[in-house]
């Protein structure tokens, strides 16, 4: 059961939301809260970007419930300088697949499947150490989402979590460079004014 209830939330993603959030849970400590915001954010949006709500809602709840079949003792594989590339792409790949699944096994459309799970295996592609990594966003459906799946980098609650990992220099010039990598300048916008608020 979901300790996280979506306000809001269509009755036809219900069930859905039912299914993704055990799997959360299994994943890091703030995987279904992350996403429970994400969704609301979709629902809540009132700007004139156009996206497809049948494929963005179920890639907001669902887009890093890969994390929940990375184990632990998995991490031992994850070394060297790719670590952290291997891991977004392990926790991308696994995701994409749990996805597949479980949205076949609810008779979801599937030209709507295939969208939601081509979305989920890149949606953390701008964080891989690649040459032009925005040109994966191919689609208004994937900058739609990329860009509101960044905002959450802008949250001070994220923050404290990357203050483990990074000194204080490098970590306020990885959220300002972050800045730099959205599609639409409503969304840079809001980042720029949740950025103002950080304390970093």
């Amino acid at each position: 059961m979901s300790i996280f209830e979506i306000k809001n939330l269509p009755k036809q993603y219900q069930s859905l939301w039912l299914r993704c959030a055990p799997l959360l849970q299994k994943g890091r400590p703030d995987d279904e809260g992350h996403a429970k915001e994400t969704v609301e954010f979709v629902l809540n949006y009132k700007g004139d970007l156009k996206y497809d709500s049948e494929v963005i809602i179920p890639v907001a709840m669902m887009h890093d419930i890969g994390h929940s079949a990375i184990l632990p003792e998995h991490f031992k594989y994850v070394t060297g300088g790719a670590k952290v590339t291997n891991g977004k792409l392990a926790h991308m790949l696994a995701g994409a697949k749990i996805a597949d699944d479980i949205l076949t096994e609810m008779n979801y459309d599937e030209a709507k499947i295939k969208e939601i799970v081509d979305i989920i295996s890149i949606h953390d592609w701008d964080q891989l150490a690649v040459n032009d990594a925005k040109a994966v966003y191919d689609t208004d459906n994937k900058k739609f989402f990329h860009d509101i799946d960044v905002l959450d980098r802008f949250n001070q609650e994220r923050l404290e979590k990357y203050r483990k990992s990074f000194k204080q220099d490098d970590l306020q010039k990885l959220i300002k460079q972050q800045l730099d990598i959205f599609f639409y300048p409503e969304f840079q916008k809001i980042a720029e004014e949740r950025f103002k608020g950080l304390k970093i």
